[in-house]
């Protein structure tokens, strides 16, 4: 009876000290642990409650930004895990609707400041789908001489789904063919796409499949026949040289002429004739093509740039037991070397190498100022001349050196 009537009595007091003493407390951690501001720029917006026969389109708005306030302590970790932005559709019916954008939070300590946008408008409808024919656009022509036919789905009618007022517009589904400049025929996978009546794209329709195999049948047209350029050359290069690159722009022409003569023409269509006497290096040059009678070129000019390179014929030479020169050596040392002759096998141009005199062929190490002692060294060989695609091979490739200091010479009584 005593604590009641003291609970009575004191009742007010004991609330307002246990108030100070919560103050006291949430004082202490707000100064230890401030709230800081947040920003989410980018949080999608998602829609309960559809079930798998409805459709939410026409959305307004497809990603919400908040602004929140979360403790200073959580603010690196923060991020969409955390909170979702949502709309609930459930058991609404088809139509047009704005609803105020719901936030839900999965995390102790956040408060939402802000929603932007606050509201969203959406249309909901059923879904459902219908056969609609396949239409494919074939873009740009076939190269001089050739035609397209008609193009070939894999099938000619597919499927379309999504919202039933877009699936009961949608006219066909559309996919594009490039055969720019081809030669052949073309069998690829396109992407099909639901359109209107207007050619208008309904992305909120699905094609069911979404990627179908298409052929175009390409072949050359009557009267017109394609056939490669050959270069005629005459004459030997430089000796010690020999042709390695040979190339022609176009690398083929369009004839048009009379099929039976086309026919008679040959394999190939040959170039004036090239001098590529003593030639070195590379040459570029624009020269006329030979045209059979009875026929002409079609869409291509009546030269083509021939490119040539002419480069050396590689060869070898050995040079045997080639004197082992030392440098670098400090006053008062003597270095010994095991062995001191090298074989040195040269590969390189052969004008060069079938040449080269041993006198004009050096090998040597530098001893870099080496204290005494034994090292493992690896020779270098030094030319007369800079030239290009030069190796050598040193047998053996590396020499043991022993450096020592030079005897004192005796004083003879």
């Amino acid at each position: 009876m005593k604590g009641i009537r003291w609970l009575r009595e004191n009742g007010s007091l004991a609330l307002l000290a246990f108030g100070m003493a919560f103050a006291l407390w949430a004082a202490a951690v707000w100064e230890e642990n401030p709230p800081v501001e947040r920003t989410l720029a980018d949080l999608p917006l998602v829609f309960h409650g559809l079930g798998p026969d409805r459709v939410v389109f026409e959305v307004s708005t497809e990603r919400v930004r908040l602004r929140l306030r979360v403790p200073r302590a959580l603010e690196g970790s923060i991020g969409p895990q955390d909170v979702e932005a949502f709309i609930d559709v459930q058991g609404l019916e088809e139509g047009a609707y704005e609803r105020p954008v719901q936030i839900q939070i999965r995390r102790r300590g956040i408060q939402i400041l802000a929603v932007d946008p606050p509201r969203a408008r959406f249309r909901l409808e059923r879904v459902e789908s219908r056969e609609v024919p396949v239409s494919i656009q074939v873009l740009g022509q076939p190269a001089i001489g050739y035609q397209a036919g008609a193009p070939l789905p894999a099938l000619s009618r597919v499927e379309v789904s999504g919202p039933r007022s877009l699936v009961a517009v949608a006219a066909m589904a559309v996919g594009k063919v490039q055969i720019d400049g081809v030669r052949q025929s073309v069998e690829t996978q396109v992407r099909l796409v639901a359109v209107d009546p207007q050619g208008e794209w309904l992305p909120e329709l699905k094609v069911i499949p979404e990627q179908l195999t298409v052929t175009v049948p390409v072949e050359q047209r009557l009267g017109f026949r394609e056939l490669p350029v050959r270069v005629t050359l005459e004459g030997r290069p430089a000796r010690g040289y020999q042709l390695t690159e040979i190339s022609v722009d176009p690398p083929t022409v369009t004839l048009t002429g009379d099929p039976r003569r086309l026919e008679e023409v040959g394999s190939y269509i040959s170039t004036e004739p090239i001098d590529i006497s003593e030639a070195r290096g590379e040459l570029i040059a624009t020269i006329p093509l030979v045209v059979p009678s009875g026929v002409a070129l079609v869409g291509s000019p009546t030269q083509v740039e021939v490119r040539l390179r002419v480069e050396p014929i590689l060869s070898t030479q050995v040079f045997q037991q080639v004197p082992i020169m030392v440098e670098g050596l400090r006053p008062g040392m003597i270095a010994r070397l095991s062995p001191e002759n090298v074989d040195v096998i040269l590969r390189g141009p052969l004008p060069y190498v079938e040449n080269l005199r041993p006198d004009e062929l050096r090998v040597w190490i530098n001893v870099g100022d080496l204290e005494r002692g034994t090292y493992t060294l690896t020779p270098t060989v030094s030319l007369s001349a800079t030239v290009t695609n030069l190796s050598w091979t040193l047998i053996p490739p590396s020499v043991q050196v022993l450096i020592t200091p030079a005897p004192t010479p005796t004083r003879s009584r």
